[in-house]
């Protein structure tokens, strides 16, 4: 039962890749946790993503985790910020000692692209103009992830994908580090953006 991948970002935060080959019985017997979950598939990305969590930092009581008034999961009192993201197969968990943390994990399907006029910035937009086919694709499904998990680290209401957030720089590369923005109400923050591709998904993770 390795991980997938793993990587330290920095002294306090890191992040880890589940590739999901147990079936739903072994999360069930191990964790014992009661999931209102009818979807077997989905409850099975859902409790893998939490089993991560504890293999990253055993200590914690996995019954003890609340989901906040934004649905984030969440450990009251703990000394650190965490974020879970799942997708058919995969399960990422984000940790940061210093401040919060949002991770999201897509796959890199061509459904993407029928709704990215939802979620691009008009800046976006313009960088993605001259690309290939492929290229485009694989940098919609990273907007896509990268605003999701800004959307996690920023944790407020009100949020428009293509207004609120923007990624200023390509993902061109298999895996990297790029800035992105939040400019929300009196707020105009810098973030940073892990992201890691694999031939099936992109994960990225956001922290400031």
């Amino acid at each position: 039962m390795p991980f997938f991948y793993q990587q330290n970002i920095n002294e306090t935060t890191y992040f880890a890749i589940w590739a999901i080959q147990e079936p739903l019985s072994y999360f069930e017997e191990e964790m014992k946790l009661l999931v209102d979950i009818q979807n077997e598939d989905r409850k099975l990305q859902h409790l893998a993503a939490r089993w991560l969590l504890k293999l990253m930092r055993p200590e914690i009581a996995l019954e003890s985790i609340e989901i906040a008034d934004n649905g984030k999961p969440c450990l009251p009192g703990a000394p650190f910020h965490f974020s879970l993201s799942h997708c058919k197969g995969f399960a990422a968990c984000a940790i940061s000692e210093t401040g919060p943390i949002g991770v999201d994990i897509e796959m890199i399907h061509d459904r993407i692209s029928k709704v990215a006029h939802k979620f691009l910035s008009v800046e976006e937009k313009q960088l993605v103009t001259d690309i290939t086919a492929d290229a485009l694709l694989k940098q919609l499904a990273f907007y896509w992830a990268a605003k999701e998990a800004m959307y996690k680290m920023y944790e407020k209401n009100g949020i428009d994908f293509s207004k609120h957030f923007n990624v200023t720089q390509l993902a061109d590369q298999d895996q990297g580090l790029v800035t992105a923005e939040i400019t929300h109400q009196d707020l105009d923050k810098k973030v940073q953006l892990q992201y890691l591709f694999n031939s099936d998904f992109v994960c990225v993770v956001c922290f400031e």
